[in-house]
């Protein structure tokens, strides 16, 4: 498969319902001959339904702030 397909895959992936990812997911792990997905890997796919879209970036504010603090910018 050429990267051009592969990234055409992952960007129609990305944009399925919640639902439609899960049993995706399901289908993938099953494919990749596990018996069952194991709890971690259901915690790890209910982590990141809960937090889709929760998560902001910095603020204004904080960016300038890191960006003219020296001690961490070391100017």
């Amino acid at each position: 498969m050429s990267t051009g397909n592969l990234e055409e895959v992952l960007d129609a992936a990305r944009k399925l319902p919640i639902e439609e990812r899960r049993l995706l997911t399901q289908e993938l792990i099953k494919d990749t001959s596990l018996e069952a997905p194991s709890i971690p890997t259901l915690d790890a796919l209910d982590a990141v339904e809960r937090t889709l879209g929760a998560m902001k970036g910095l603020d204004r504010d904080t960016v300038i702030w890191l960006a003219e603090d020296e001690e961490l910018c070391g100017y």
